[in-house]
């Protein structure tokens, strides 16, 4: 690891007419060391290819409340070596801005999942740190995100990073960034972080010298503190004193589960944590145990995608188990699919496992005798509001929020700090469960053990999952939801697509047949349903979120995603008659696709 030699950068640079990207090829060759970056951009500079350059010189990976995700690669628009470590000399500012010196011996925690050049990413990240004498508690073997989440809220740190991707495809990194809180960082945070970045794109002195020059990894590990045997101890300590309640009838049960890690890192925590819980019957997929960075038998790592359970599905009809539970490859988020009765597979989908934890936790905290009005429950905008039906029914506090863990872990805690509620569930429908408030964020770790015990205690009463969630249905009503998504990796258009249907405040009220009764638009901070048209939700300028209800009682928001190329909508009804309501909605969706959406106009793909 070293810097390219002036001469052959200035051979290299003499091929690049555009002067302001050779300037910026200048700027990264006297920054990265990596030779596999640097042949990356020479052989591009050698091809000719100036707008593939130009796209990796001219622009920057950009950092918001997700922190960074993105290709690996070499150059600005990139993750590599030096992005990360520009990124945590941004980070390293900001804290010590906010909290002063106390905040380096609160500390920075660090973790790693097991996708390629992670432990190289949180090496650097934990060299930038040391080299302002933070005290730096860095996991040294891969862990599951909900690990630093807890550790940073434990510990009282004064920030916390995950270096993942999550469930990305495998040529994708990315750093994660927690407050001091525990949870995802919130604007303006993010803009403050990011301006820190600019102001201290130079390496700093001192890092070079932590680093060993051949692997890129810290030469000195003494340095840190290894938390990852006292911080997963006190997790499995902690997360069943508040979440498992019957682990001697739980060991009782006779019910084989499969579970699957999806090539990442959940086995060893999803492991311990349904044994103490009292599960001792978790079969699990051996091809997708451990970490593999290739993700090599499924076509996209996350649980979501179809075939992405098949080889679960398929151990399980071996072993005769009715149920397959599963995480992404960085433990966050927790899928399941149970046999149904004529002996084909349902994978639940976000919504179905949202209500089915709410309404085992408002079960649990009954039975322990806490009222209904002191029981908290939230959830995203874009999730089913049947959680909400539940919570009034029955009494509850209910909150809805912006979308992502961001918003529901923040406002869990302002709600809690102001008055006293306990804290049931915050979730999300894209599989993310918070059921702990000693985890800022979501967790399917955690929901791996409340979802064996629930099962466990519903197969013993002579039930399926299945017979519950129609039991919850015919309680709460049926909602039917039709979420999909289209593909388009241009992000002006996006802009583009909302913008037309603002039409400069003159919004189309009226889509197809579909009479629009109220919209609210987070983007621009406009909401119809409020006296004075404005909305209560966070402005939302740099990406895109429009709900609309209509007279029929449909509702559907449309979003850009944060972290992916896919413009996405979320819709639903309540009816009585759910097989009516689908093709209604479906009608609503394909409505809103035309007049709104217009795929062959804006160049949309299906995915």
């Amino acid at each position: 690891m070293s810097l390219l030699p002036a001469s052959e950068v200035a051979a290299i640079a003499e091929k690049v007419s555009d002067l302001t990207t050779r300037t910026h090829l200048q700027e990264w060759y006297g920054m990265d060391k990596r030779k596999q970056t640097q042949d990356e951009l020479k052989a591009i500079v050698d091809k000719g290819d100036m707008d593939e350059l130009k796209n990796r010189l001219c622009k920057r990976l950009a950092f918001g409340t997700a922190g960074l995700r993105g290709n690996m690669g070499a150059g600005f628009n990139r993750m590599n070596d030096v992005v990360v470590l520009q990124t945590s000399q941004g980070l390293c500012t900001y804290v010590l801005k906010s909290l002063g010196d106390m905040a380096k011996e609160r500390g920075v925690v660090i973790g790693l999942d097991g996708r390629h050049n992670s432990q190289r990413y949180a090496h650097v990240t934990a060299a930038v740190f040391l080299s302002k004498g933070f005290k730096v508690y860095l996991y040294l073997k891969t862990v599951a995100t909900p690990m630093v989440a807890y550790a940073t809220k434990a510990r009282h740190a004064s920030c916390g990073v995950m270096v993942t991707a999550s469930h990305n495809p495998k040529i994708d990194n990315g750093y994660k960034v927690y407050g001091d809180n525990g949870a995802q960082i919130i604007p303006p945070v993010d803009e403050h972080i990011s301006e820190c970045i600019m102001a201290n794109l130079n390496q700093w002195e001192g890092v070079d010298q932590l680093l060993d020059a051949n692997t890129g990894l810290l030469k000195d590990t003494s340095k840190i503190v290894d938390l990852y045997d006292e911080s997963v101890g006190s997790y499995m300590t902690e997360i069943p004193k508040d979440l498992a309640r019957k682990p001697e009838a739980t060991a009782k049960s006779n019910l084989k589960i499969v579970y699957t890690a999806m090539h990442g890192v959940g086995y060893p925590f999803v492991s311990q944590i349904v044994e103490k819980f009292g599960f001792k019957n978790l079969i699990v997929v051996p091809q997708q145990r451990d970490p593999d960075p290739e993700f090599s038998t499924v076509s996209f790592p996350n649980p979501e995608e179809k075939g992405a359970l098949d080889l679960a599905m398929a151990l399980a009809d071996k072993e005769g188990s009715p149920m397959v539970i599963a995480n992404d490859p960085d433990a966050d988020r927790f899928a399941a699919a149970e046999k149904t009765k004529d002996g084909k597979w349902h994978i639940f989908h976000g919504d179905e496992l949202g209500i089915l934890f709410g309404a085992y936790q408002f079960q649990a905290f009954k039975e322990k005798g806490l009222p209904a009005s002191s029981m908290l429950f939230i959830c995203s905008a874009v999730s089913s509001r049947m959680l909400k039906k539940l919570a009034e029914t029955e009494g509850c506090r209910f909150e809805d929020t912006m979308t992502g863990f961001k918003w529901m872990a923040n406002k869990s805690m302002e709600v809690r700090n102001k008055e006293q509620f306990e804290h049931l569930l915050a979730y999300e429908e894209a599989l993310g469960y918070q059921l702990s408030e000693k985890v800022a964020d979501k967790d399917g770790v955690s929901a791996s053990g409340v979802w064996v015990e629930m099962a466990c205690e519903l197969y013993a009463q002579g039930k399926t999952v299945h017979d519950k969630l129609d039991e919850l249905r015919k309680k709460y009503g049926y909602f039917v939801t039709n979420n999909a998504y289209f593909l388009c990796y241009d992000p002006p258009t996006f802009k583009a697509i909302f913008d037309e249907f603002r039409n400069n405040g003159q919004y189309k009220w009226q889509l197809g047949k579909f009479k629009v009764t109220a919209i609210r638009d987070v983007t621009v901070g406009y909401d119809s349903t409020k006296p004075d048209k404005k909305c209560t939700f966070p402005l939302t300028a740099t990406s895109q979120m429009v709900t609309l209800t209509f007279e029929n009682g449909a509702t559907l928001t449309a979003r850009t995603s944060g972290t992916e190329p896919k413009l996405k909508w979320y819709s639903e009804m309540s009816s009585s008659d759910p097989a009516k309501a689908r093709v209604e909605l479906q009608e609503v969706v394909d409505a809103v696709i035309k007049d709104i959406f217009q795929p062959e106009k804006y160049g949309l793909k299906k995915p």
